[in-house]
Order: structure tokens, then C-alpha cells, then sequence
């Protein structure tokens, strides 16, 4: 049975559009793409869905010259449906095993624009970004419309693990008197959370068995799929550096990272590019330093100091082989992997509320010379807003205030942890659970 996810919602307005551009779902593999645009079909009078991994013989409707009325000819004899302007969904999975297929979007949108055609691939970004022989990148520009989607985050694992009440408390708490017995269930939920992740299968499992044992064999499984895709990213970086950098990612989450010592034996040059491909095929987050001097906050960016994120938490806990039962008994974070473990879901959290029409970036904030570091900083309009996360319910604030005062003009810092909400000192207390009311 399908989960409800927060992308149902673009896709909805993707789809009532007047005059739409062909739409490229992105994300890393088995995040649920192929799930969405199944339960986006059931709002239309047919459904064409092609494979192009699995249809070879496909490949050849967009050799040579681009003809998109013979290509739909084509399509529909394949299928055996009729494709009606607006009426019919049109799926091209595994479009990145035909690079030509892409191209061919750009004509979809210019000659058919009244057709919904939704694409998506495992491997999508690196085709994107290839370059052709002249050294342009074949990619049609302004014609296709790209939608980035993630693993669940904690409101939608609330809703598929039927949490519904939990979920409406949440959604509608907006201050004013809290509610300990919702808070204490909230927190227990996070803790689950942690060590289920989002990825759907595991969500899935996890809802039908509650057993993190299996959870964690679907872990190894989507891990071990992953790491076998690295020798198809780019032949220019071997598949045992990205092996290396990406296990190094899992083992130093959250901590400042230099690329030139790093990693012994793996030279700058490539552990940046292993990063580089690594974030392409949405494994790691990279968390860039900026001096927050500037809107916006990539234009201060400071290229050199990183830290880098894991795309879930689920699959870091099962990787690093931590206790699951720790967390779920754990009162406070702080000790062993914990408290990376809340610091790096308060930044995937972040990401997966953040505009699902562009890309994501992360940034934190740190005071050279001196012992001063703000986890997160944010962006919302044109204010900034400092977030530390405290994987316990104490914790000093002392780089927090240093951050105000250094930014006067900012009112107020937030705060992420296990308490409940609550105000002080300049301070707003969101919960561990409650990081999208932060972003939206």
C-alpha cells in the first residue's frame, strides 16, 4: 500500500498546470520515485509506464533525427494505450540508460506541451552532467523541470506508521501550552526513527513486522547496491577511492573535513571529486562554512571546510554497527555516535523541507581561532537564522551568543533538542521531531 509523501503535493500542482514542462524526479536510488509517480497515475484515465534499462529495443525511437510525433506512435503501439492530452500520464523510467531520451524532453516540451511526461533513472545524475565531445553538457535547459525527493522524513514515517494523532498534535501546535505525554511519544518515535531511517523499504518493513532486525538486513541490502553502482559513476576515480571516501564519510559525520588529510594515500584532488560524485548520487551531504556576511549564504561560502552528512540515518546506524537498543533506551544522546547521529537528522531534516524545485544546500557557521561553531545556519527570505542542536535536554550556548553577538541584527537563535518547545534567552527550543516547523 502506497505511503502519502510531502512530493505527492508538487507533483498534484505539476499536474494541473496549464502549460507544464516534461518533469525530471531526482534522488538518490530506491528514495520512492518510481512509488510516487505510480500514485500520481491513478489521477489520470491511462498510464504509460516504459522502462529504457529494460526496453532496449526502445532506445532506437530516439536515434537520429528527434520526430516526437513518431516517438509517440511508437509508445502507444508498445503499450497498447492511446496517449489523450491530459489525460494520459506518461512514465520513462531509466531514462539515463538513454542519454538521447533526455535530450528528446526538451521537444516534447516545445511541440507537445499539453502531455504530462515525467522521467526519472538510478543513475540519472551523472548523465546530466556528462559532457558531449565539444564539452557541452547536453541538457535541455529551461524545457524540463526538475523536482528533487528524498527519503521519508519524520512527518511522513509518522504517517506511515499510522502515528496519525501524533501527527495532527504536531502539524497544529503552533504555541502556547504543551503537551508532555504527546511530547514523550514524539521523542520515542524520533528514536525509532533514527534507527529505521527513510528509506521506503525499510519504512515498509518496519510498519508491517516492527522488527528492526529486518529493517536492518534491508539496510546492508540497499548499501551493498549502492556501493556496487560506484564503478558506473565516473572512470576517472576508481571505484576503491569512492569506496574509501564514502566509508570515511560514515565514520566522521558531523566533524570539520580537509580533503588534504583526510584520507592517507587519497590526494585532495580526489577525495573532493569522490565528494563530488558522492553528493551526484545523493550518498553524502556535504555542510559548507560560510561567514553568514552575505545573502546568500553561498556567496560566503568557504570552499575548503566542510562536514559531511549520510543520506540516512537508518542505513548509518546498521553501517557503523551501533547498538540499535541503545538509542531507543538512550534519556540523552551525548555519548558514543549519538549525538553526530541527532546533529546529522536535524541537517537531512532541514533538506527534505527546503524547496523541492531546486537543489539543496547545507552551511554552518565557525569562528576561525576560536572554539565557536553554529551546527546549522539557515536562510528563510532574507533572514538568517542560527541552529545548534544539543543531543540532550543541557547544554552551554556559548557559540550561540557568540554568533547574536557578532549579528545583532539577528533577533533570536534556535535551538534543537530533546526538550519540548519552550523560549529563553534569546532562544527558541524546537523539539528533535519538529525541525520542519524551523524551515517552513
Amino acid at each position: 500500500m502506497y505511503i502519502e509523501r510531502d512530493i505527492d503535493s508538487y507533483l498534484y500542482n505539476w499536474k494541473n498546470e496549464n502549460r507544464r514542462k516534461p518533469l525530471l524526479l531526482r534522488g538518490v536510488r530506491q528514495c520512492g520515485k518510481t512509488s510516487a509517480v505510480r500514485n500520481l497515475a491513478k489521477k489520470f484515465d491511462s498510464y504509460i509506464e516504459i522502462n529504457l534499462e529494460k526496453q532496449i529495443s526502445l532506445h532506437s525511437l530516439f536515434e537520429g533525427d528527434i520526430d516526437i510525433s513518431n516517438i509517440l506512435i511508437s509508445i502507444e503501439l508498445e503499450s497498447q494505450t492511446q496517449i489523450v492530452a491530459g489525460k494520459t500520464l506518461i512514465f520513462i523510467d531509466e531514462i539515463q540508460a538513454c542519454p538521447r531520451a533526455i535530450t528528446a524532453l526538451r521537444y516534447f516540451y516545445e511541440e507537445r506541451p499539453d502531455l504530462h511526461i515525467i522521467s526519472a533513472g538510478s543513475l540519472l545524475e551523472f548523465v546530466l552532467y556528462k559532457k558531449d565531445d565539444t564539452g557541452k553538457m547536453d541538457f535541455p535547459v529551461g524545457r524540463v523541470r526538475s523536482i528533487y525527493m528524498y527519503p521519508f522524513s519524520f512527518r511522513e514515517f509518522l504517517r506511515g506508521i499510522e502515528q496519525n494523532g501524533l501527527l495532527q498534535y504536531l502539524d497544529n501546535y503552533s504555541g502556547g501550552l504543551e503537551n508532555k505525554i504527546a511530547h514523550d511519544k514524539l521523542i520515542q518515535e524520533y528514536k525509532t526513527f533514527l534507527v529505521v531511517g527513510g528509506m521506503p523499504e525499510a519504512v515498509a518493513e518496519y510498519k508491517e513486522s516492527r522488527s528492526i532486525l529486518a529493517c536492518q538486513r534491508i539496510h546492508r541490502d540497499i548499501l551493498q547496491n549502492m556501493i556496487d553502482d560506484f564503478d558506473k559513476y565516473d572512470k576517472n576515480v576508481s571505484s576503491d577511492i569512492l569506496r574509501r571516501v564514502f566509508e570515511y564519510s560514515i565514520h566522521n559525520v558531523c566533524s570539520q573535513t580537509k580533503a588534504s588529510s583526510a584520507i592517507t594515500g587519497i590526494s585532495a584532488y580526489y577525495f573532493e571529486e569522490s565528494i563530488r560524485l558522492l553528493r551526484r548520487a545523493g550518498l553524502i551531504f556535504p555542510v559548507k562554512a560560510t561567514s553568514c556576511d552575505t545573502l546568500p549564504l553561498g556567496t560566503s561560502e568557504k570552499e575548503t571546510n566542510k562536514k559531511l552528512i549520510v543520506f540516512d540515518t537508518g542505513i548509518y546506524l546498521t553501517e557503523c554497527g551501533l547498538e540499535a537498543n541503545d538509542i531507543l533506551v538512550a534519556e540523552v544522546f551525548d555519548d558514543l555516535n549519538k549525538g553526530d547521529i541527532v546533529e546529522m537528522q536535524t541537517g537531512l531534516e532541514i533538506i527534505k523541507y527546503m524547496d523541492a524545485y531546486s537543489e539543496s544546500s547545507l552551511y554552518y557557521w565557525y569562528r576561525s581561532g576560536a572554539n565557536a561553531e553554529i551546527d546549522y545556519v539557515i536562510q528563510k527570505k532574507n533572514e538568517i537564522y542560527p541552529i545548534e542542536v544539543k543531543a540532550s535536554k543541557k547544554g552551554s550556548m556559548q557559540s550561540m551568543y557568540s554568533f547574536l553577538k557578532q549579528f545583532p541584527k539577528i533577533p533570536f537563535g534556535i535551538r534543537v533538542s530533546l526538550e519540548n518547545f519552550s523560549e529563553y534567552e534569546k532562544i527558541h527550543v524546537y523539539p528533535v521531531y519538529a525541525v520542519y516547523k524551523i524551515v517552513c
